[in-house]
């Protein structure tokens, strides 16, 4: 699972490094959440996943914005785009969870 998690996850960081901000979220907060921060805290992490296993606090944190992305999903279904972008970046962000997880068993 690890490798070809990591070839996924790998493929999946290159797609989304493509993707620009959806730029009528820099200052929407769906569900009282920053949108800004939601999009650096789990891309700093998936990007750590790809490099190895992650520390305690950075494990924590993708598991909590990963559980918090997922709640705001259905409220921002309006916007066609940022649904795409931040599937995406959940996507990323659970086979990233699935990847640590897989590392230390």
């Amino acid at each position: 699972m690890a490798e070809a998690g990591l070839d996924q996850l790998a493929r999946l960081w290159d797609e989304f490094r493509t993707l620009r901000f959806p730029p009528g979220f820099y200052q929407r907060e769906p569900e009282g959440e920053c949108m800004v921060m939601m999009d650096t805290m789990l891309a700093g992490c998936v990007s750590s996943a790809m490099d190895g296993p992650l520390d305690d606090r950075r494990r924590d944190t993708l598991h909590e914005r990963t559980a918090a992305l997922e709640k705001i999903l259905p409220p921002i279904g309006d916007d066609e785009y940022a649904t795409k972008y931040f599937t995406h970046l959940h996507g990323m962000a659970v086979l990233a969870a699935e990847l640590d997880n897989a590392r230390s068993e």
